[in-house]
């Protein structure tokens, strides 16, 4: 199954969960305002922060967080706190690859995530990688550590993209979420973000294709 099929399932998957959790009631135990009310305590941004931190630390998927942050907070307010994780995560990474070594961060040298980067570093590739769903952030960030890319660049590409991920997934969730039907899940944010991540996700099949052609053309 290649990405753009993996994509499509995973959007109709979401759209099945969506339906399911609007008939359930479920919405009127977890309404959109109490979930804000747990946001609205300054350690729940602190504690996603560390979360995420921890997780890039160790190359963990942190995606969840893409998810559950939109559920406490503001699509705006989403976005500021998973790029601030993402900025922690991500140096703390990098850093630990390309200064700290060790076994443990020196078996993702042959990682084919470290190869890519070996070929495509510029600043639009590692944007790109960023920006498309389903990205392993971790891996980046230990190969672009291990090959020592510059950390300006590299933070730049990682904020931007992650920005732009983030408030897409928050618009998203929060048309949906305290919907009491399906006509008021679909708005127009809801279908414009869900819109533009499947864009972005078969922009990302096309690239990735590319840059591997490109890639077995040069080992030829």
């Amino acid at each position: 199954m290649n990405r753009v099929a993996k994509s499509g399932l995973a959007f109709a998957v979401l759209f099945i969960l969506l339906i399911v959790y609007l008939q359930s009631g479920v919405q009127d135990e977890a309404s959109l305002a109490r979930l804000r009310e747990i946001g609205a305590n300054p350690y729940s941004a602190i504690i996603i922060v560390a979360a995420m931190t921890g997780a890039w630390l160790y190359a963990l998927p942190a995606s969840i967080f893409f998810f559950v942050t939109p559920l406490l907070f503001a699509p705006l307010q989403t976005t500021v706190i998973v790029c601030i994780g993402s900025l922690t995560g991500s140096a703390a990474g990098y850093w630990g690859a390309r200064f700290v070594g060790g076994p443990w961060f020196e078996k993702f040298r042959e990682h084919r995530i470290t190869k890519f980067l070996q070929r495509h570093s510029s600043f639009a590739s590692l944007f790109a990688i960023r920006v498309f769903p389903s990205s392993p952030h971790g891996f980046i960030n230990y190969g672009a550590g291990l090959l020592q890319i510059s950390f300006v660049k590299f933070i730049l590409a990682t904020v931007i993209g992650v920005g732009i991920k983030a408030y897409l997934y928050a618009n998203a969730i929060e048309g949906s979420v305290g919907a009491k039907s399906i006509l008021d899940a679909l708005n127009w944010q809801t279908v414009s973000a869900l819109s533009a991540l499947g864009i972005l996700a078969i922009i990302g099949h096309i690239v990735r294709q590319r840059w591997k052609r490109m890639d077995e053309n040069l080992e030829r």
